[in-house]
């Protein structure tokens, strides 16, 4: 955080403070509608979380591994660390996304196909489902779970190899592009911090630098980064 601080005085405006972190996937499913459901699906997905991490062999030294400072046009990647990509980051990412996004949106899709009837139109013109008094049909199509089951699989596999893209953003900013000047002080912050010699180079994975534990949670990224609401969280041992 000290790091982050430094290096937000270096970009314009006031860029927004935020926890380091990795991003394991977004879109997870939760009902936001209801608390107590809320509550239950957060307990049900942390929970589920702890039990792969914990399936994964224990064959390294880091579950997270930092590579070079990196920087792109958009805001949430303005400046970085690259992540490496272990393969038991990328095998925990993978489960997450099948079971908690893939699945259940497959799912939903299958449904809205098979029991039409089961669904409406709102005021912004989305499909959601009726609530239970407004389904007078009781018929209900049984979906195939085993292909959808499987799909679900394969598709987050094709995402964990297109898509899934470990990093540690260090800030949030518009500023584009960093020109050379600013590059340099960013690097001499950087390496002065963590006294290493060289930020930017292809090999920084070497220094170690990294963990293997730290706190897994499950967080509600609407409107501002400032307003962003942590639903829940469990330590990973």
């Amino acid at each position: 955080m000290t790091l982050m601080s430094s290096l937000n005085t270096l970009f314009p405006g006031q860029p927004p403070k935020f926890e380091p972190h990795i991003t394991i996937s977004s879109n997870i499913d939760v009902d936001l509608d209801h608390p107590d459901k809320t509550k239950s699906d957060v307990y049900r997905i942390l929970s589920a979380c702890l039990v792969a991490i914990d399936s994964l062999p224990k064959n390294h030294s880091n579950l997270v591994t930092l590579g070079k400072v990196d920087s792109q046009r958009k805001f949430f990647k303005k400046l970085y660390f690259q992540v490496a990509r272990d393969p038991n980051l990328v095998s925990f990412a993978t489960i997450i996304r099948e079971l908690f996004v893939q699945l259940p949106a497959d799912i939903e899709q299958e449904n809205m196909k098979k029991n039409p009837h089961l669904y409406t139109t709102d005021s912004h013109g989305n499909t959601v489902k009726k609530k239970s008094k407004q389904s007078q049909d009781g018929r209900v199509e049984e979906i195939d779970m085993p292909r959808i089951q499987r799909e679900a699989q394969e598709q987050a596999s094709l995402w964990s190899v297109t898509e899934f893209d470990p990093h540690l953003s260090l800030v949030y900013n518009d500023l584009h592009p960093i020109d050379s000047a600013l590059w340099r002080t960013i690097k001499t912050r950087i390496q002065d911090y963590l006294n290493i010699d060289n930020c930017d180079s292809d090999d920084l994975t070497d220094n170690g630098l990294g963990w293997d534990n730290g706190i897994l949670k499950l967080v509600l990224c609407e409107g501002d980064v400032n307003d962003w609401v942590v639903l829940g969280s469990a330590d990973l041992h």
